[in-house]
């Protein structure tokens, strides 16, 4: 019995660390039973199920909790957790991750239990150690990749290796099936697999979003969920990291910043848990300064605040949303973000006209 609390807001880390406690539970126990479940998803009782009834058909059950920064205290799967802690049984290894960096709104019986040896923070990687992994990653797949490069995938993604990896093992697919000799990723390279992938990321969401055109960004949803409908979460990682930029390039020039200041040197805090003290200063690169140019015409700080709220909230709704659902909730969002400003409409996601560019 083992039970693990991983912490903090380095996604990719945890996936792989939760790996390797599944291969080794397989070596000893090769008929466990493996469950996963996503705090606001379901009523709790799955998770009370799986935690409590050892099964009839198998040695051992592993069991993952994702996403705990969803669940109320006054959820069944807090009293499942809670209960759990008190009461823990020999055949099972239970692993719950959060994005928050304490413990402190777990079950204290079951921050007991897994004690402070298995309760680990991994905290978002600093600009230099991202860049690392970048070109560590590229070199494994045979590519070197260009600081330029680096630049743009970093404004593109959110803070965690789980969401670098995804887009340059993409960049790298794509040059493989391409059967390209190139053999280097730069700014070119990305821009031929936006093209070609017709920006089915949360990066072409945003430019739609940032340019006011309602039309192209509910094409971009649409091409994000056909690809894969998992890949909308991530996404709104993108858009949430955006507005934060966003908003810290408006609030600069609201200060009497000169728009060279602005592009140059906009710093802003993560929207999600980072580490203590940790800011991201990325500036806007080249390609972007258009880009945000217009964005700041359009959004005020007041739509901004708004938007990062919203975004929050739908963050959560997305993720627990049936796939038949994930489409309206996807749309309706990006129609409370650019035609609300923030605020959600009960206006029809399909009204008259819709092709009409609202703000620009």
């Amino acid at each position: 019995m083992a039970v693990f609390l991983l912490l903090g807001p380095e996604e990719g880390e945890k996936a792989e660390f939760i790996k390797r406690e599944k291969d080794k539970i397989r070596s000893l126990y090769p008929d466990f039973e493996d469950y996963v479940f996503f705090g606001g998803d379901e009523d709790g009782g799955g998770l009370s199920s799986a935690l409590s009834q050892s099964s009839l058909f198998s040695s051992y059950r592993f069991v993952v909790l994702k996403h705990y920064e969803n669940v109320k205290k006054t959820d069944e799967t807090y009293s499942s957790l809670d209960d759990f802690g008190s009461n823990a049984q020999d055949d099972c290894t239970l692993i719950v991750t959060t994005t928050e960096t304490s413990s402190a709104n777990l079950p204290k019986a079951l921050v007991s239990l897994a004690g402070k040896e298995n309760t680990i923070v991994f905290w978002e990687m600093f600009d230099n150690e991202k860049r690392r992994w970048i070109r560590e990653f590229s070199s494994r797949e045979g590519y070197r990749i260009t600081e330029d490069a680096i630049d743009e995938i970093l404004s593109s993604v959110d803070n965690n290796t789980q969401e670098m990896k995804s887009l340059v093992g993409s960049i790298t697919n794509f040059l493989k099936i391409q059967k390209s000799e190139n053999k280097t990723i730069d700014l070119e390279t990305i821009e031929a697999y936006s093209v070609r992938t017709k920006g089915e990321n949360g990066y072409s969401l945003f430019r739609a979003i940032g340019e006011g055109n309602l039309e192209k960004a509910l094409l971009s949803v649409q091409s994000i969920l056909l690809n894969d409908s998992r890949d909308m979460i991530p996404a709104l990682s993108v858009l949430a990291t955006s507005f934060r930029r966003l908003e810290a390039c408006i609030t600069m020039r609201n200060d009497g910043k000169s728009e060279k200041e602005i592009f140059d040197s906009v710093t802003f805090v993560s929207p999600y848990s980072s580490r203590p003290g940790s800011k991201r200063n990325v500036g806007v690169g080249g390609r972007e300064k258009d880009l945000y140019r217009k964005a700041m015409k359009i959004y005020s700080l007041e739509d901004t605040g708004r938007i990062i709220s919203l975004l929050g909230r739908y963050d959560t709704i997305i993720k627990s949303s049936s796939t038949d659902l994930l489409k309206l909730y996807a749309e309706k969002l990006v129609y409370s973000i650019i035609v609300g400003r923030g605020k959600e409409t009960p206006l029809s996601l399909d009204p008259p006209k819709m092709e009409k560019n609202y703000f620009v």
